[in-house]
């Protein structure tokens, strides 16, 4: 995956030593260049800057704090020295590793080896590193790493976009510092998903959810998968991933909201008023309100369906106003119905009807081009849960036809005797 080409400089060694040093196989990854001389003076001071590990007597002519500015930061220096009391704090940190000074070839080979292993665990580490964030990074999930209070170590880019924060600046902080959660906010535990973070440590085992978190940009909802981390059996933290949603459930509620309303007016369409209606009427009474406007054919053909559509668009904000609380539907045309729960008190119902048609009069009143439309209504009084909506529809029909017979600009009740007339 990786490739270190790594240069050795061994100064002062006996031969036997430098010779099993320079045999040990290299790892994975790995290969070796040496540098052997018995006194420092006899290498070019290019080669020991230049060496990734310099390991050295004193004898050669070098001293710790020497080595170490040859060596530079990145370098590794050892000392085969073996009595390190006399070494200065400064000299004792200048060098990596303390070495016996006489190294027989066996001990030579062992220390090496080691001193290999480690390094090469260090790098393996930092391949590991940078491969992980190179992968978080990557994903357009927010990830995240948190310790066992909370507290977030590491974060992904995604992460920081959406709380507009950086890595530097959200490392060791709280949820409620970095998504900008007031006191109170926090203190009263909303929008901070504390409950599922104590649930996944109890749980012990990944845990996904769907949650509100409050950000810069207003409520955002997520999905979340969180699992818990573990040392020794020790709960240390949890690790968490989270799509967040929010824009894919508006365009859905867009969506829907489009499959379900009519386009003009903004009510419920005609497919999802049945579908809506079919389903309570299982379980419920339901009376209905089916209404016509009178006169709205000549309004098209004089003024045109600009002017058309402004009187659908008005009188169904007062269908809206007026039945919010019902079930309130365009089934096409000039034609609505209003569904309502339940067996309604009669003279309520007439009330209701009464204000809403002054209403209707008084905003087709304001306009010239609406001043000759009216609405009649059949109106349905449910008897019994379980009958059919198109028959209901169907009595409102036939209701609304003998309000209009009547006169127009009038609701009309059904009966049993409207019906028997219309066969």
């Amino acid at each position: 995956m990786y490739k270190c080409d790594y240069s050795f400089c061994l100064l002062g060694l006996e031969a036997e030593a430098a010779d099993a040093i320079k045999a040990v196989e290299p790892l994975e990854w790995f290969t070796h260049r040496f540098v052997a001389a018995d006194k420092a003076k006899d290498v070019d001071e290019a080669d020991i800057s230049g060496a990734d590990v310099v390991i050295f007597k004193e004898a050669a002519g070098l001293r710790p704090l020497e080595a170490r500015r040859l060596a530079g930061d990145k370098g590794v220096c050892i000392l085969c020295r073996d009595d390190a009391s006399e070494l200065t704090s400064q000299e004792l940190a200048a060098v990596d590793g303390v070495w016996p000074e006489r190294l027989a070839p066996d001990t030579a080979e062992l220390l090496f080896s080691r001193l290999m292993r480690d390094i090469k665990l260090k790098k393996d580490a930092w391949l590991w590193e940078m491969e992980l964030q190179a992968v978080i990074d990557t994903s357009m999930d927010l990830i995240w790493f948190k310790g066992r209070y909370g507290e977030h170590w590491r974060v992904n880019d995604a992460f920081c976009q959406i709380v507009e924060k950086t890595k530097e600046d959200i490392r060791g902080k709280q949820h409620y510092y970095i998504w900008g959660l007031t006191p109170e906010e926090y203190a009263a535990g909303e929008f901070v998903c504390l409950e599922t973070e104590q649930d996944v440590k109890e749980a012990g085992r990944t845990c996904r959810y769907r949650e509100h978190v409050k950000g810069p940009e207003g409520m955002r909802e997520m999905i979340t998968l969180k699992t818990p981390l573990y040392d020794n059996g020790e709960f240390i933290g949890t690790v968490g991933v989270a799509k967040d949603i929010t824009k894919e459930m508006a365009y859905r509620k867009k969506l829907m909201n489009q499959a379900q309303t009519d386009e003009l007016t903004g009510l419920l369409n005609r497919r999802y008023f049945f579908l809506k209606m079919g389903k309570m009427v299982q379980r419920e009474v339901l009376s209905l309100c089916y209404m016509d406007l009178d006169f709205f054919k000549e309004l098209n053909d004089r003024f045109g369906h600009k002017a058309g559509d402004d009187a659908l668009i008005g009188f169904s904000d007062l269908l809206a106003e007026h039945f919010e609380k019902d079930v309130v539907a365009r089934l096409g045309g000039d034609e609505f119905v209003v569904g309502i729960c339940g067996n309604p008190d009669k003279k309520k119902l007439q009330h209701r009807l009464d204000r809403f048609m002054e209403d209707v009069h008084g905003f087709f009143s304001q306009t010239e081009e609406f001043r000759g439309l009216s609405v009649s209504i059949g109106v349905v009084v449910g008897e019994s849960a379980g009958t059919p909506v198109d028959v209901l529809l169907h009595q409102g029909d036939i209701a609304m036809y003998e309000a209009k017979k009547g006169g127009k600009n009038r609701y009309c009740f059904y009966s049993s005797d409207m019906y028997d007339m219309d066969v």
